[in-house]
C-alpha cells in the first residue's frame, strides 16, 4: 500500500518572507546609494561649469587688457563718432584756378600724337631697304624706326605709350595683332635726328645712331593694366619713356623687342593700336 510522502520544499514560507524582506532592503540601499551618487555628480558638474566660466571670463579680461596696453587701441565710439571720423574728400582748391589759367594761356588738353613715319629695319638682312608704311614688325632681328615732328606743344612733358584696346574693341574696329613671347618690356631707344626724308627708305646699316635707352613700354591691354595696382601712375615712373617736349618737337626713336615677336598694322583710326606719343598733363 502506497505511503503518503510529503514533498520536500526548498524554503519554508517564513524563510521566503525573510528573503523578500532582505531583497527589498538591499534594493532600497542600492537605490539610496545611487541617489546619493547622482546628487554628488550633479554638484561636481555645476561647480566645474562655474569654474570654467570664471576661467573664460578672466582669460578674456586679461587678453583685452594686454591688447589695449600693447597696441594702444582707440576705444570704440558711438555710431556718430565713427561717422564723424571719416575724412571728407574735398575738391581741389586749385581746380577752378587751373581751368582759368589754361583758358588764359590758351592751353589745349593733352593729346595723343600719331607718328609721322614708321619704317622697319632688319639686322638679319642689314642691307635690305624697307619703305615706310603702316606695317609694324618686331622680333629678335626686326625693329621699328618711328619719327615725330610737330609744332609747339602746350604741355612740357610727353611719353611714348603702347595702345592696346580690348578684344571687343579690336573686333569692332576690324583690327588684330599677333604676339609671341614677353611683350611687357619693349625697349624704346632715342636716336639721332636725321633728315626726315631719309627715313622714308631705311635699312639696318644706315639707320640713325642709338643715343640712349629711354625706357620700356607694356604692349598689353589697357584694361588688364588698369587692374594691376602696381601699374597705377606708371606714366610718371621709370621705365616709362618720359621726356621733355616743350616747344617744337623733333624726335626719332627705335622700338626693339629681342624677347618677343609682334606684328600688326598701325592705322590712324579708332580704336588706337600701336605706339604713339602722349602729352602728360
Amino acid at each position: 500500500m502506497p505511503e503518503y510522502v510529503l514533498l520536500s520544499r526548498s524554503t519554508s514560507p517564513r524563510e521566503h518572507e525573510n528573503e523578500e524582506s532582505e531583497s527589498l532592503l538591499s534594493g532600497g540601499q542600492l537605490l539610496q546609494k545611487s541617489t546619493v551618487y547622482n546628487s554628488h555628480n550633479r554638484t561636481t558638474f555645476v561647480w566645474l561649469t562655474i569654474l570654467m566660466v570664471v576661467i573664460a571670463i578672466s582669460t578674456a579680461a586679461v587678453l583685452q587688457i594686454y591688447i589695449s596696453t600693447t597696441f594702444r587701441l582707440e576705444p570704440i565710439g558711438s555710431p556718430v563718432d565713427v561717422t564723424a571720423a571719416f575724412r571728407m574728400l574735398q575738391p581741389s582748391p586749385n581746380l577752378e584756378k587751373g581751368r582759368k589759367t589754361a583758358f588764359q594761356m590758351n592751353l589745349r588738353g593733352p593729346e595723343v600724337v600719331f607718328p609721322g613715319i614708321m619704317v622697319r629695319v632688319n639686322a638679319a638682312e642689314p642691307d635690305r631697304r624697307y619703305q615706310y608704311g603702316s606695317s609694324v614688325v618686331l622680333g629678335p632681328s626686326d625693329s621699328m624706326i618711328y619719327h615725330w615732328r610737330i609744332g609747339h606743344r602746350s604741355w612740357p612733358k610727353c611719353y611714348i605709350n603702347a595702345w592696346v584696346p580690348s578684344p571687343d574693341e579690336l573686333v569692332q574696329g576690324n583690327k588684330s595683332y599677333a604676339a609671341e613671347g614677353d611683350v611687357t618690356a619693349i625697349e624704346i631707344w632715342k636716336l639721332s635726328n636725321p633728315d626726315p626724308e631719309s627715313l622714308r627708305m631705311m635699312s639696318w646699316n644706315i639707320r640713325p645712331e642709338r643715343l640712349s635707352l629711354m625706357g620700356t613700354v607694356n604692349f598689353t591691354s589697357r584694361y588688364v593694366q588698369n587692374s594691376v595696382h602696381e601699374l597705377d601712375g606708371q606714366q610718371l615712373k621709370w621705365p616709362t619713356p618720359l621726356f621733355s617736349c616743350s616747344g617744337m618737337l623733333n624726335i626719332t626713336i627705335e622700338i626693339v623687342c629681342t624677347s618677343c615677336r609682334l606684328q600688326f598694322e598701325q592705322i590712324f583710326s579708332f580704336p588706337a593700336l600701336g605706339f604713339e606719343l602722349v602729352e602728360l598733363a
